[in-house]
């Protein structure tokens, strides 16, 4: 795990080559608040906002939240989307300052 500073949050990173290494890091920040940032090709990057909601052996499920809307939705993804860095992980542990 590395950590960052962005403002006052810290943000905690996953990084590791091992499967099994992220399955549980990611396992001990269930309903901890994430950024999650997918890299959809084609210089294309989503940067969103949730709460991990769930871990499985394959997959992990984060909730969004659309305040304006007020409606939610759920994804998953795979473990090895964040060993290929096709999703980026990270953990915000100040829940009151902002992600931006």
């Amino acid at each position: 795990m590395e950590g960052e500073f962005i403002g006052k949050t810290v943000i905690i990173m996953i990084i590791s080559n091992d499967i099994t290494k992220v399955r549980e890091n990611i396992e001990g920040f269930l309903g901890q608040p994430v950024v999650i940032k997918c890299n959809r090709g084609k210089r294309r990057t989503t940067i969103s906002r949730g709460v991990l909601e769930s871990t499985y052996p394959s997959v992990f499920v984060v909730t969004f939240n659309n305040e304006e809307e007020n409606t939610s939705h759920k994804a998953s993804f795979s473990y090895t989307d964040l060993l290929t860095k096709r999703v980026e992980f990270m953990v915000v542990r100040n829940k009151q300052e902002s992600f931006e």
